[in-house]
């Protein structure tokens, strides 16, 4: 096989590599990354996913429980990232509604279980493309 070839298969691999799950990393690395405070405890990890209704929109979620509560979360989270970490992030209670939400508390009977309710928080990643 030719040297040219090599290189267009490696090229053709890489680019349905990343078609095939490759474009969630990023976004992965962006949540996983945050400063958070300690001892907070991940309910469930990072999910991410396209929009089935608007196709144009990348959106990844993780759910925590933190002692310190929602607000405390919250402030410590952006006060302590640099503000280009914070870009397309967004700090959500996890019992609130969203139309484009990977993970609805609505569905989860863990969540309905637990008494400290506003410790769980949402780390929402979303980009328009």
């Amino acid at each position: 096989m030719s040297r040219k070839r090599k290189i267009l298969w490696a090229v053709v691999t890489a680019v349905f590599l990343y078609c095939l799950s490759g474009w969630k990393i990023p976004v992965i690395l962006k949540i996983e990354s945050l400063n958070v405070p300690a001892g907070c405890e991940t309910i469930y990890p990072v999910k991410v996913r396209i929009s089935d209704v608007y196709w144009l929109h990348t959106k990844g979620e993780k759910v925590i429980r933190c002692d310190i509560g929602y607000e405390e979360t919250k402030k410590y989270i952006e006060s302590n990232n640099p503000a280009d970490k914070l870009v397309n992030i967004s700090i959500l209670p996890y019992g609130g509604m969203s139309d484009i939400a990977i993970y609805n508390s609505e569905f989860d009977r863990y969540f309905k279980e637990q008494p400290d309710w506003d410790n769980y928080i949402t780390i929402s990643y979303l980009k328009i493309h």
